[in-house]
């Protein structure tokens, strides 16, 4: 547990930096370098008191006993230099992430910058510099920040972090070595930082390293360009067969892949019908009783599933009608994208959750954070390495994800999608009543939806599934309990037929009153569902 602190470090970092608490931000990332750095120093002296393999265990035979002490003290250089990789290397992960400290110096010296710590980030980037001397976006950043500063004389004298000097000097002077054996005495040294200047590598060994620099990157690039195909086994481009509905937008506008905006869902009289039941229901629909929400406190959270709607009818709390418009409207738009990706496989719910957010008054002046940070329905996204792991506590089965929009009388609140940095925004998507937003759920598609500023925007957000087992046993128990009351009704007068994807259709379908009851009460949300 000691060893990965600096990780833990790292990921509240990351997320202080999404909300754009940037003097949190700076205080986790420092915390993360400082962290980094005592856990090199274990691993090192770890080295030095494990055995070291002497030469004649080596496939290289060694003669002499001034070699043979020669070889075994670079291993235990090796061994030393290895831990660099050893602490990059996050616990179940099978490769370090690449150019690890160098990376956490440019995140914390971005924070400093945003924070108003300019003399903080000259700091930082200057010790970011040994590293890359020639870095010209460092360079750019430095010599900006000296004019911001209009040449303040402290300046010039900011010198890097001087631990950081102390381990790149020494670095430095331990490669020299190890390449001094790899060159003169045959042994295997593989440096593991990217950021190793060619001068300390012998003249003769440049060619082979230069070459293997060039795989590296290579292999890089393939690995960038197999990261963005999209594995869902959907194709976006099928028809459309609701009438009324049209294409908005597509991958092509979309700038993605397995992407779509669908126009004309819904009429103005459905979305009034759905906001009078969100209005109704929604701040004791399910948990959440209008708290603030648990991605940004400038903003109230309420929400509500099928399943409470139905059992709030049950109350009298809210019109039948109003909570079966609620479940078909998931039949629609299950349907309707179902057709439009080419699903290879049936869809089975997985969630649908009808949420609102509200811009809290009075609070939202100067606000920079995110009514959703930048995420991925199925996968932990990792921007520093654009790794998106497919493991909990993700949601790894929803295979489909779908925003259907209820209204545009708020200000902010528009979904966006990125690049896998999590910066780089690929396109925006702006609320309106009826309006269906779809994507794979994988990593071709993150997303976060900016800050509500004004009014209160709601939507229906659902999620879908190919994994049968996975489906979502809420919603075939509002389902049930909505077909034991039209058998009620049907007892005590005539029951009208609603069509295929009607209430009468659900009853058809066999399920009993007496299977929801096995399970009463079930209508809390716990974390991780209210993505959208």
């Amino acid at each position: 547990m000691e060893s990965e602190k600096h990780w833990t470090q790292y990921d509240s970092a990351l997320a202080f930096e999404a909300s754009s608490d940037w003097p949190r931000a700076v205080e986790k990332w420092r915390e993360c370098v400082n962290k980094t750095l005592g856990q090199t120093e274990e691993c090192r002296a770890q080295c030095e008191v494990a055995s070291q393999y002497l030469p004649e265990h080596q496939e290289v035979s060694v003669e002499g006993m001034f070699e043979k002490a020669a070889a075994l003290s670079l291993s235990l250089l090796s061994c030393q230099q290895s831990c660099v990789a050893q602490v990059a290397t996050r616990a179940g992960r099978i490769s370090a992430q690449e150019d690890f400290l160098p990376t956490l110096l440019e995140h914390l010296h971005i924070a400093q910058f945003k924070a108003g710590d300019l003399r903080g980030a000259v700091q930082t980037l200057r010790t970011l510099l040994l590293f890359y001397p020639s870095d010209k976006d460092s360079l750019s950043n430095l010599e900006l920040y000296t004019e911001t500063l209009g040449g303040d004389t402290g300046l010039q004298g900011t010198q890097p972090l001087q631990d950081i000097a102390q381990y790149v000097s020494r670095s430095l002077l331990e490669k020299k070595l190890l390449f001094f054996g790899k060159e003169n005495l045959n042994f295997d040294f593989t440096d593991p930082d990217l950021w190793t200047p060619e001068e300390v590598v012998p003249e003769q060994l440049r060619d082979a390293w230069r070459a293997e620099k060039e795989l590296l990157n290579e292999k890089l690039k393939e690995e960038e360009n197999v990261l963005e195909m999209d594995d869902s086994g959907f194709y976006a481009g099928g028809p459309v067969r609701q009438v009324g509905v049209t294409i908005a937008m597509d991958d092509h506008t979309l700038n993605g892949t397995n992407r779509v905006v669908l126009d004309g869902v819904l009429d103005q009289k459905e979305c009034d019908t759905v906001l009078r039941l969100a209005t109704a229901a929604a701040s004791a629909g399910d948990g959440y009783r209008g708290r603030r929400s648990p991605h940004t406190p400038h903003e109230k959270f309420e929400g509500l599933t099928v399943l409470r709607a139905v059992k709030l009818t049950q109350d009298g709390m809210v019109n039948q009608s109003d909570a079966k418009l609620l479940l078909e409207m998931g039949d629609t738009v299950r349907t309707l994208l179902s057709s439009y990706f080419r699903s290879p496989s049936d869809l089975y719910f997985s969630y649908t959750h009808l949420v609102c957010r509200s811009a809290i008054t009075g609070n939202q002046k100067g606000r920079l954070d995110l009514s959703h940070p930048v995420h991925v329905d199925n996968c932990l996204l990792e921007p520093e390495t654009r790794q998106c792991w497919r493991e909990p506590p993700a949601l790894t089965h929803r295979d489909l994800s779908a925003v259907l929009y209820l209204n545009d009388d708020f200000e902010g609140g528009e979904l966006f999608f990125t690049d896998r940095d999590a910066k780089t925004v690929t396109a925006r998507v702006k609320p309106t009543c009826g309006r269906l937003v779809g994507f794979s759920s994988g990593p071709v598609n993150p997303h976060g939806v900016t800050a509500v500023t004004a009014g209160r925007r709601c939507a229906l957000a659902l999620w879908f599934t190919k994994e049968k087992h996975h489906r979502d046993m809420e919603r075939e128990e509002a389902e049930a309990l909505w077909a034991a009351d039209g058998m009620t009704v049907k007892k005590e007068g005539e029951v009208k037929e609603e069509g295929e994807g009607g209430a009468a259709a659900r009853a058809r379908s066999g399920r009993s009153g007496g299977q929801a009851s096995r399970s009463p009460g079930r209508g809390v949300v716990t974390g991780g569902k209210d993505e959208l």
